[in-house]
């Protein structure tokens, strides 16, 4: 029985153990509810096959009927609990959805899907919250951990920059929290002079800004993008825009930080190696993001580091 959040890795792990001659029992590609799987086991046991149970089995009492199952037809059931966080686990949706969609999905999109895999950040939370750790006294003969491995294609080697938007590289004129229009950007002091250094490097620069209003029109998306144009123009820097325009709240996407899914995104979009990436912002939505996504973080007035004597 392989116990975890969804997004854990579980069913990667449950392959390997086909290849070792175990049938896989899972609900997601059988349908119907979990306790349906316990007469299929059964069935399973009694033609003689090795069995591996592969569904996230958050409490106890998902997993009794399974042992009890079991035990009664003399078989052992042995466990192993990934040892994937739930940020990880977010990663890990978020990786998923660009492989089968080639985006992170938007929070309609999700619920949309009829793809089991595909599911909100709330999945992620309500296992966390009902989440029981597994025991040898539920009649696990073997309890052990399967530890988290960051999965990426070997090509990912680059290194970028990525930074927010909003109180990192620009303010606006009017004293609004985001600006209202091109006109109403200002571009902050010494930015253009610090990146340029990376450049030169060969780090790439990226965007990851949240842009909530955009759900309200306030800015029009149409807006929000000349916005952000308008920035490149005053730095005279090209930065490829990401940014998120779903409500708040509650969170219900990946793609707003601190969620990790537009980091998710540039990695796998630009071959970047997490380690070699720096995410550059003003916020401990910004800090957290990075931290989620295995970048280095920098506060902006640290990374942008103004000379005395220039005015900010």
């Amino acid at each position: 029985m392989i116990v975890g959040y969804p997004a854990s890795g579980k069913s990667t792990l449950a392959q390997t153990m086909k290849d070792d001659g175990y049938e896989i029992l899972n609900r997601d590609t059988i349908g119907g509810k979990i306790i349906d799987l316990v007469p299929r086991m059964v069935n399973m046991i009694n033609s003689g096959k090795k069995i591996v149970l592969d569904n996230t089995f958050a409490t106890a009492k998902v997993r009794k009927p399974f042992i009890e199952a079991a035990q009664s037809l003399g078989v052992e059931v042995c466990c192993t609990i990934m040892g994937t966080t739930i940020e990880q686990a977010q990663w890990g949706a978020c990786s998923r959805m660009i492989e089968r969609y080639g985006k992170i999905l938007s929070p309609q999109e999700i619920k949309d899907s009829k793809d089991p895999n595909m599911f909100p950040p709330a999945v992620l939370f309500k296992y966390r919250k009902e989440y029981e750790k597994p025991s040898k006294n539920e009649g696990f003969s073997k309890i052990d951990t399967c530890p988290y491995v960051l999965r990426l294609p070997s090509d990912c080697t680059g290194k970028a920059i990525i930074l927010d938007y909003d109180g990192t590289l620009r303010d606006t004129k009017s004293g609004a929290k985001w600006p209202r229009d091109p006109e109403d950007v200002y571009a902050l002091p010494n930015r253009k002079e610090v990146l340029q250094k990376y450049i030169d490097d060969g780090y790439i620069l990226l965007g990851a800004s949240n842009q909530s209003g955009v759900a309200k029109n306030q800015p029009t998306e149409d807006i929000c993008i000349a916005c952000f144009e308008r920035t490149n123009e005053l730095l005279g820097i090209d930065i490829e825009i990401g940014y998120c325009p779903h409500k708040v709240p509650p969170i219900s996407c990946y793609c707003r930080k601190p969620m990790p899914g537009m980091g998710v995104r540039w990695v796998l979009k630009h071959k970047l190696d997490p380690k070699k990436c720096i995410m550059v912002g003003d916020a401990t939505s910004d800090k957290t993001f990075a931290k989620r996504c295995g970048f280095e973080f920098k506060h902006a007035d640290d990374f942008f580091l103004v000379p005395a004597g220039v005015n900010r």
